[in-house]
């Protein structure tokens, strides 16, 4: 006897096609049938299989124009002047030769990072530039 899983929608069983989609495999790969009765779907059936599978297909179709339609917009973006990533407030030479006084002072890194308002993840890459430069 198999397992079945019964769903008034199978929209009800993840949070978009996709992931509705790994978890109705997840299932099928259990050896458990999903039954989605608001939907007509049944997966132990040929048309209910096919159904799911159409439904896989349209998910695929909308992860790709989402992609696209992700580049499209950083593309105007930037042809509109907008510039991606952190902004860099200060000139990095001023950073590193205050980040090395207070360094030779006994601050901490933290406490350094703090005061340039920079992250110690930053900061240790200045010290790092400079001892490859």
């Amino acid at each position: 006897m198999r397992d079945t899983v019964v769903v008034w929608k199978l929209d009800g069983l993840g949070r978009n096609t996709l992931h509705i989609l790994e978890t109705v495999k997840e299932l099928t790969d259990r050896g458990v049938t999903l039954v989605s009765t608001s939907d007509g779907i049944d997966s132990s059936t040929p048309a209910g299989r096919m159904m799911i599978g159409v439904l896989g297909s349209l998910a695929e179709y909308e992860r790709e124009l989402t992609i696209e339609r992700t580049a499209l917009k950083r593309e105007a973006s930037r042809a509109n002047g907008t510039k991606f990533g952190r902004p860099r407030n200060v000139d990095d030479a001023v950073h590193i030769a205050t980040a090395r006084r207070m360094r030779e002072d006994g601050h901490t890194a933290k406490a350094i990072a703090r005061y340039l308002g920079v992250s110690r993840a930053t900061l240790y890459r200045y010290r790092n530039e400079t001892r490859t430069a």
